[in-house]
């Protein structure tokens, strides 16, 4: 019997913990292009309410700032090669369902996993 609580125990501050790290963190994400596969991730830094982070990919490493997030959903804006684009998303356990708009490449929808 104390085996079993011990164990419930353990596995409960585990999951409690991956809830505690909110968005905070690094994630990644493969979306189909017509070049082809894309791979990035994405490192995501909270302080209060606000968002900031850092892209990572073949081509190179993008930082924003300036982004809010409340709860579990987030917003926050920045520009590649002189094109706008606007992410929103939503924390659900450990992936994030992320929507992109941009004028010039259309809005996509995408999901990121987090990387342990």
């Amino acid at each position: 019997m104390i085996k079993l609580l011990i164990s419930t125990l353990l596995i409960f501050s585990f999951h409690s913990t991956s809830l505690l790290d909110g968005v905070a963190g690094k994630w990644e994400t493969t979306i189909d292009t017509e070049q082809g596969p894309f791979y990035f991730t994405v490192v995501y830094e909270v302080d209060g309410t606000s968002l900031s982070g850092t892209f990572e990919s073949d081509l190179g490493t993008l930082d924003f700032d300036g982004g809010t997030i409340d709860g579990d959903e987030f917003s926050y804006s920045f520009d590649m090669e002189g094109s706008a684009f606007k992410h929103t998303g939503k924390l659900d356990g450990d992936k994030i369902q992320l929507h992109s708009a941009n004028a010039q490449y259309g809005d996509m929808d995408m999901t990121l996993t987090r990387v342990e």
